[in-house]
C-alpha cells in the first residue's frame, strides 16, 4: 500500500474514533436518565456494528434491567426512609426518655435533698433514738420497745427503768418532782436542813397499739404509766407502797387522705411545745430528770378531746378542748364562795376537784419550716366565782364567769455552724395560766368581795441542746415563772403590799404572809448512752439546778417599804435507766 493510503486510512480511523466519542458525549447529555447499556447500543446502532433486531432485542433486555433497578431503588429509597423514620422515633423516644430521666432525677434529688434535711433537723435535735427516748416525751420511747403482733394490731410494749439520786440543799419533802414554788424560807427549820433519797418511782411502762384500717386510715391507743402515785397509806418505811399512776391514756385516729388527726384521752395540752408538727408523740418536754422538768415549761396531762389539720406535714392547725380545773392563791374574807368552798367527796367520788362549767379551749398553728419549728397558740379559760350577797330574805347567789385568756409560742432552731446543737425558746402571756407551767403559781386570786380574779403572768423558757456524736447529750436551760399583783382592801389578793415582810430568824412570831412573784431556775445536765445496741439502752445522767423563789415587796406594818425575800435551792440529780428495745 501506497504510502498515501496509509495516511488517509489513519485519518479514517481517528475521525471514527473521534466521532464515537463525541457521539458517546452527546448521547450521554441528551439521555442523562438513559442507562449505561442503552447508550452504548445507541452508539453501536449508529456505528451499524449491531442489526436493527440485535438493537431492539437488547434494548428491551436493558429497559427490563433499568425498570428492575428503578424498582430495586423505589424499595431501597422506602426502606431508607422508614429506617431514618425509626431512626428519629428511636431518636425522640430517647430525647423524651432522657428528659423523663431528667425529671425523675430532679425530683428523687429534691426529695433526697428533704430527707437528708429532715435528717439534718432530726440529727440536730437528737442525735440518736437513745436520746429521743431521753425527752421522755411519754408517748413513746424514741422508736424502741418491743414489737409484736396481735391478729392484724402491731403492739408496742415500751418503757424504761430508772434508779434515781437525789440531793437537795434545802428540806422539800418530795421525791423526783421538785415542787419549785415551794422553797422554804428562813424562819423555817426546813430552810437549814438539807435532803437526799434514792428513788425508781419514775420508772415507766407504755403499750402502743396501732391497726390499719386502709393504707390511708389508722387507728390507734395508747397507755402509759409510772409509779408516782400516792395513796395516803403509801411511804418508804419498808415496802415502799407507792402505787402507779395513769401519765397518758388516749385513743387516736388519722385520716391521710385528708391530713385529718382526731385524739380523745389524756395526754399533753395542746399548749406544749412540739418538736415536729402537732402530734402526740413529738412533744418536746425538757431532758432533765427532775420529774417536774423547769420553770417556764408549760404543760399539762389532762383528759381532752383534739383534731388537727396538716398540709403536707409541713403546715398544722389544731383545736382541742380540755379539762378546766381552778388553782387559787393569796388571802380571801369570810365570804362564802360556791365556787371554791366545796368539800371534797370520799369512796369512788372524784376529790379535789374545782367548780368550773366550761373546759379549757386552745387553738395551735405549727410550721415546719426549712429552718427549724415554729408554732404559736392561744388559750381561752373561764372561771367561775358564785357569791352570796345580802342577809335574811334578801339574800341571793352573784353568780361571775371571769374570762382569762393568753397568747404563746414556741421556736426550735438548729444552730447549723456546730454539728448537733440547737436552740429553744418558748414563752406564754395571759390571765390565769398558773397552773400551766412547772412553777406552779396559782391561776386566780380574790378581791375584797370575796369574788375570784384571774391573775397576769408571764412563763418563758429558753435552752440549747448539744449530741456532738451518739453517745453524749448536753442541755442547759433557763425558766422563769412570774405573777402580777391582783388584790384589793388592806389584806385581801395576790401580792398584797399591805402584808407583813418576811424578817430572818427562827423565831414563829415572824411568820411570813406575803405571796411568790416569781420562780425562776438554770439547770444544766448531760446524758451518756454507754450502751445502745441489740440488748436495749443503757444512759447515765446528771443534772444541777439552781432555784430561787422572789416574794412580793411589801411593808412590815409601820408603813415603810421593804424589799420581797427569796428562797434558793441547790439541786443535784443522778440517773441510770435501761431502755429495752
Amino acid at each position: 500500500m501506497s504510502r498515501t493510503g496509509k495516511k488517509w486510512r489513519a485519518i479514517a480511523a481517528s475521525t471514527i474514533v473521534l466521532f464515537f466519542v463525541l457521539s458517546l458525549f452527546w448521547q450521554t447529555r441528551a439521555s442523562a436518565d438513559q442507562s449505561l447499556a442503552e447508550q452504548l447500543l445507541e452508539i453501536m446502532r449508529a456505528n451499524h456494528q449491531i442489526s436493527e433486531a440485535q438493537y431492539n432485542k437488547l434494548k428491551r433486555k436493558a429497559q427490563e434491567q433499568k425498570a428492575a433497578q428503578a424498582k430495586t431503588n423505589e424499595e431501597y429509597k422506602q426502606l431508607k426512609q422508614q429506617v431514618e423514620q425509626q431512626k428519629a422515633a428511636v431518636q425522640n423516644q430517647q430525647v423524651q426518655t432522657v428528659a423523663q430521666y431528667q425529671q425523675l432525677k430532679k425530683k428523687s434529688d429534691e426529695q433526697q435533698a428533704a430527707i437528708s434535711k429532715a435528717c439534718a433537723l432530726a440529727s440536730s435535735q437528737n442525735n440518736v433514738s437513745a436520746n429521743e427516748q431521753l425527752r421522755q416525751t411519754g408517748t413513746g420511747t424514741g422508736g424502741g420497745g418491743v414489737n409484736f403482733k396481735m391478729g392484724k394490731l402491731n403492739v408496742n410494749l415500751g418503757g424504761f427503768i430508772e434508779a434515781a439520786g437525789i440531793y437537795r440543799s434545802k428540806w422539800l419533802g418530795a421525791d423526783v418532782d421538785a415542787p419549785f414554788q415551794n422553797l422554804p424560807l428562813g424562819y423555817k427549820p426546813s430552810a437549814y436542813q438539807d435532803e437526799s433519797r434514792l428513788t425508781g418511782r419514775q420508772s415507766r411502762l407504755s403499750v402502743l397499739v396501732q391497726g390499719d384500717v386502709s393504707p390511708t386510715v389508722h387507728l390507734g391507743g395508747y397507755y402509759e404509766m409510772d409509779f408516782l402515785g400516792s395513796a395516803p397509806s403509801a411511804n418508804s418505811n419498808e415496802s415502799n407502797s407507792y402505787n402507779p399512776r395513769a401519765r397518758h391514756l388516749f385513743a387516736m385516729a388519722d385520716w391521710d387522705t385528708y391530713g385529718l388527726h382526731m385524739l380523745g384521752g389524756q395526754t399533753w395540752s395542746l399548749i406544749t411545745m412540739n418538736s415536729k408538727g402537732i402530734e402526740p408523740f413529738t412533744v418536746d418536754n425538757p431532758l432533765t430528770i427532775d420529774a417536774q422538768y423547769v420553770p417556764g415549761f408549760n404543760w399539762a396531762r389532762q383528759p381532752q378531746f383534739r383534731i388537727v389539720k396538716d398540709w403536707d406535714k409541713t403546715y398544722w392547725l389544731a383545736v382541742s378542748v380540755e379539762n378546766p380545773t381552778t388553782t387559787i392563791g393569796g388571802i380571801g374574807p369570810g365570804i362564802t364562795n360556791y365556787a371554791i368552798n366545796q368539800a371534797p367527796q370520799s369512796g369512788l367520788f372524784a376529790s379535789n376537784l374545782s367548780v368550773n362549767d366550761m373546759p379549757d379551749i386552745v387553738e395551735k398553728a405549727a410550721w415546719d419550716a426549712p429552718f427549724g419549728h415554729l408554732e404559736v397558740f392561744n388559750l381561752t379559760r373561764q372561771f367561775q366565782s358564785n357569791l352570796i350577797v345580802g342577809s335574811g330574805a334578801a339574800t341571793t347567789l352573784n353568780d361571775q364567769s371571769p374570762i382569762g385568756d393568753a397568747v404563746g409560742g414556741a421556736a426550735i432552731i438548729p444552730i447549723g455552724f456546730v454539728e448537733g446543737l440547737h436552740a429553744e425558746v418558748s414563752a406564754m402571756y395571759g390571765q390565769g395560766i398558773g397552773r400551766y407551767g412547772s412553777g406552779q403559781l396559782p391561776d386566780t386570786t380574790y378581791d375584797s368581795t370575796g369574788a375570784i380574779h384571774p391573775i397576769t403572768a408571764l412563763h418563758f423558757l429558753g435552752n440549747l441542746t448539744w449530741s456532738p456524736n451518739k453517745e453524749w447529750t448536753f442541755y442547759a436551760y433557763y425558766g422563769l415563772e412570774q405573777a402580777q399583783r391582783s388584790y384589793s382592801g388592806s389584806t385581801y389578793g395576790y401580792g398584797n403590799p399591805n402584808i407583813d415582810v418576811f424578817v430572818p430568824g427562827l423565831d414563829p412570831s415572824y411568820k411570813f404572809e406575803g405571796a411568790v412573784q416569781s420562780v425562776a431556775q438554770i439547770t444544766v445536765g448531760d446524758w451518756w448512752n454507754f450502751y445502745h445496741g441489740s440488748f436495749g439502752n443503757m444512759v447515765w445522767g446528771l443534772q444541777y439546778s439552781y432555784t430561787t423563789d422572789t416574794y412580793f415587796s411589801g411593808s412590815n406594818g409601820a408603813g415603810s417599804a421593804l424589799a420581797g425575800p427569796q428562797a434558793n435551792d441547790n439541786m443535784f440529780y443522778t440517773s441510770l435507766r435501761y431502755y429495752w428495745n
